[in-house]
C-alpha cells in the first residue's frame, strides 16, 4: 500500500501517530467527551461510544462552549487525550487546549486545520496517520 498525505495549515506543531477516529459533524470536548475515560459521550455526535484515546482526532469544526480547552485539558491531566487533533475549519478551543497541554503537562498534541473530512474519510482504515503539526501534513503509514 502507498502512503497517502494531505496537507493543511499546522497550528501547533508537534509528531503524534494513531488511527483515525473521524467525525463529520462539529465537536466538542466540553460535555462531549468524558475526560475520565476518553469516551465521547455527546448525544448529537456520530461517534458517540468512540474512544478519542490516543486517536488522531479528525471533525469539521469545533462548537460549543469555551470551556472546551478545559475540558480538553482535563482529558490531557486523566491521560485519555487524543494523539492528535485534525480540523477543517480552525477550532480555536482545540488550539488553546493544545498548547496549553505543552506548557502545564509538557504534552505534545498537534493540531492541523484547513483538511476537509471527506479527504481524510479517504485516509481511513490506511493504517495509523502520522501527524505533523510543523509542516502541517497528515500522512498513511502503510
Amino acid at each position: 500500500m502507498t502512503a497517502r498525505t494531505a496537507r493543511g495549515r499546522g497550528l501547533v506543531p508537534g509528531k503524534a501517530e494513531g488511527e483515525a477516529l473521524i467525525s463529520t459533524k462539529a465537536f466538542t470536548f466540553a460535555h462531549g467527551v468524558d475526560p475520565g475515560t476518553g469516551v465521547v459521550t455527546d448525544i448529537r455526535s456520530d461517534i458517540r461510544g468512540s474512544n478519542v484515546k490516543g486517536k488522531v482526532l479528525c471533525y469539521p469544526w469545533g462548537k460549543g462552549s469555551t470551556t472546551a480547552s478545559a475540558w480538553f485539558m482535563e482529558t490531557v491531566r486523566r491521560g485519555n487525550s487524543p494523539a492528535a487533533l485534525v480540523t477543517e475549519g480552525v477550532d480555536l478551543s482545540a488550539v488553546i487546549g493544545s498548547v496549553m497541554a505543552k506548557v502545564v503537562y509538557g504534552k505534545d498534541i498537534p493540531v492541523i486545520s484547513g483538511i476537509p473530512v471527506a479527504q481524510l474519510a479517504g485516509l481511513k482504515g490506511r493504517g495509523a496517520l502520522i501527524v505533523n503539526g510543523a509542516k502541517g501534513e497528515v500522512v498513511t503509514k502503510g
